[in-house]
């Protein structure tokens, strides 16, 4: 996984270096906000299927 992040983080900044220092901030602030919200997402799934197992354990 530590491997699979770090490739990530490089095409990012290997992409970056076309763009001006401005628009690398936009970039990136935007980005930062996408991922927050996927991570946010993907815990709210986990969540949801950890209860709906549940249900179905309890029932």
């Amino acid at each position: 996984m530590e491997h699979t992040i770090e490739q990530i983080q490089n095409d990012i900044m290997n992409r970056m270096q076309q763009f001006d220092f401005g628009d690398r901030v936009t970039i990136l602030r935007e980005l930062e906000n996408f991922c927050g919200q996927q991570a946010d997402e993907a815990m709210k799934m986990e969540y949801d299927m950890a209860a709906m197992e549940d249900e179905i354990i309890d029932n």
